[in-house]
């Protein structure tokens, strides 16, 4: 499993953690079971099987059919996991990973214990885990101004702990306990910085190796900034398209990726009725002909019953 995935489904935990302990455990219980429900379908559908777990299916049809088949069925949270992890790992490796999210969520759920990384990860595999968690922790905010600020917050971080000996010292020490050098970025930034840049900093400590902190805040100061980057959907329509078609374009759009977007929109005669939105590295083909092909695809299909429930 990608470690992207880990990332991702560890910030979903910490998003459900308002509410207190008791609607955190429900909503993480009700998580994992439709997380089951959704492995019961595939396992039990051949064709369903086939396109969402074939390599040779293109990653944008297969994201596609998870949104019309699961999005009047889950909740918001189950349609952003799953999607994500058709997204960052093989296709092959799908219904395995939604297994393993089941019981992550089950698990956190039922120990009431905060998300805490398996293993210290090397350099790049922590890279990898923190970028799944930022993904999932930014998705909610809203507006270039929240990002810019917790870009600066990360960034005012980084040149405290780069300028001070003793503090550089204190959290690269793998004598200290993780949980020490956690409780003094918590001290530092608690009251001073907003929960998502204290949450961001935090689970660097988590996951990787003391000496590695420094470096993975500054990737998480980079991150931050991508992020504006991503959140611009370009957009190809064959007629130009007035405020309401626009926003109710952003709307269905944020819904999809599971992060607010802004639209721009250019008039592309070659599209043939809907549209294509580009949006970081992710396209949604919306456009008729794809629409076409789609429905080819899921011809076979037979109607899909979810049912979730006791194990």
């Amino acid at each position: 499993m990608r470690q992207s995935i880990r990332g991702y489904a560890d910030g979903v935990i910490e998003l459900s953690r308002a509410g207190g302990a008791q609607a955190v455990a429900g909503n993480l219980t009700v998580l994992a079971d439709e997380l089951r429900a959704v492995r019961r379908l595939i396992d039990s559908s051949e064709d369903l099987r086939r396109v969402l777990a074939d390599s040779g299916v293109p990653m944008a049809s297969r994201r596609a059919v998870v949104n019309d088949l699961l999005q009047s069925r889950v909740g918001a949270h189950t349609l952003q996991l799953i999607a994500f992890a058709v997204e960052a790992d093989r296709a092959a490796d799908l219904p395995d990973n939604v297994a393993w999210l089941a019981n992550r969520t089950e698990a956190v759920a039922r120990e009431a214990k905060p998300t805490a990384a398996d293993q210290v990860l090397g350099h790049k595999a922590a890279e990898e885990r923190l970028d799944g968690y930022a993904t999932a922790l930014l998705a909610p905010v809203e507006g270039e101004a929240a990002l810019t600020n917790i870009e600066d917050e990360l960034f005012r971080f980084l040149q405290t702990v780069a300028s001070s000996e003793e503090l550089r010292a204190a959290l690269s020490n793998r004598a200290i306990p993780q949980s020490a050098r956690q409780a003094v970025v918590e001290d530092l930034l608690r009251g001073k910085a907003t929960d998502t840049t204290v949450r961001l900093a935090t689970y660097a400590t988590h996951v990787g190796r003391p000496r590695d902190y420094e470096p993975l805040l500054a990737f998480l100061v980079d991150r931050v900034a991508f992020e504006n980057n991503r959140r611009l959907a370009d957009v190809r329509a064959p007629v130009e398209l007035d405020e309401s078609q626009r926003g109710h374009l952003a709307e269905a759009l944020s819904r999809l990726i599971g992060r607010s977007v802004d639209v721009r929109v250019t008039v592309d005669r070659a599209v043939l009725g809907g549209f294509v939105a580009t949006i970081g590295d992710t396209v949604v083909d919306g456009s008729a002909r794809h629409r076409l092909e789609i429905l080819k695809e899921r011809l076979a299909l037979p109607e899909a019953t979810l049912t979730t429930g006791d194990f």
